[in-house]
């Protein structure tokens, strides 16, 4: 018996080459054989659900829009004033990032920096990126 993992129903494992499910039942005989085995020491596999905060950071690894869509969203919101201001106080290598990026990433530092200076929260950043990638020239 190979790759004991624990489902909702019982577990899922694999004999001779072939995967079987197993339920909860301890009249089934396959059952006993899985508590056996377990008791003999057979690691069992308990998958892990994500999180609400996992999905939502997985989800902003994947936030990237073009610079115009940014400042387009920006400028929708009411924002890019303020933005605009903030870049115009930076250092040089924030100006020159603001100015050339060809991308803007949500997960980026001189974004969360930029948000934090104009008082947007995660939320609205979320909100601002999702906006911008529906945005086209």
């Amino acid at each position: 018996m190979k790759n004991i993992t624990k489902t909702d129903g019982g577990y899922t494992i694999t004999i001779d080459g072939q995967d079987m499910s197993v339920p909860n039942d301890p009249g089934n005989r396959h059952f006993q054989m899985v508590q056996d085995a377990i008791a003999g020491g057979a690691t069992v596999i308990v998958p892990t659900v994500p999180t609400d905060a996992d999905l939502l950071a997985t989800e902003r690894a994947g936030m990237v829009v073009s610079r115009f869509q940014a400042k387009a969203a920006l400028m929708a919101a009411g924002h890019l004033p303020a933005v605009e201001t903030v870049i115009a106080a930076a250092d040089a290598i924030t100006k020159l990032a603001w100015a050339e990026a060809v991308e803007m990433r949500r997960t980026s530092p001189m974004i969360a920096g930029l948000a934090g200076a104009v008082g947007l929260s995660d939320t609205d950043l979320d909100d601002l990126f999702r906006a911008a990638a529906l945005i086209e020239a």
